[in-house]
């Protein structure tokens, strides 16, 4: 079972996510920062660390989040990304569309 945490830091959200951010998952995510959004916070860092896989939804979700917060004046930046998750954002050039933190210490 998927279990994202979101934590509020310095006023930017901090969503720690697991697992597959697919399909319900993903759209289920989608609201969560939309809510967030509605409430005045514009500022987002993802945490892929935990995250398995990623679907076009999972991706098309993230360029809409971004999107709004833009349009309020904050960011999304992406941090942890490692294995499929980094090579479907790599393959769609989606890595050039985010502000990446790179947190790749551990390299296999």
């Amino acid at each position: 079972m998927e279990h994202h945490e979101f934590l509020i830091e310095n006023s930017q959200v901090i969503a720690n996510l697991t697992g597959s951010l697919q399909g319900a998952v993903a759209a289920q995510l989608r609201e969560t920062l939309l809510t967030y959004i509605a409430n005045g916070y514009n500022s987002f860092t993802m945490d892929f660390s935990h995250v398995t896989n990623i679907d076009s939804t999972g991706l098309g979700i993230l360029v809409t989040i971004q999107k709004r917060a833009l349009q309020s004046g904050g960011n999304l930046a992406i941090r942890g990304l490692h294995g499929t998750v980094k090579t479907a954002f790599d393959r769609t050039r989606l890595s050039k569309a985010f502000t990446i933190a790179d947190t790749d210490h551990a390299v296999a």
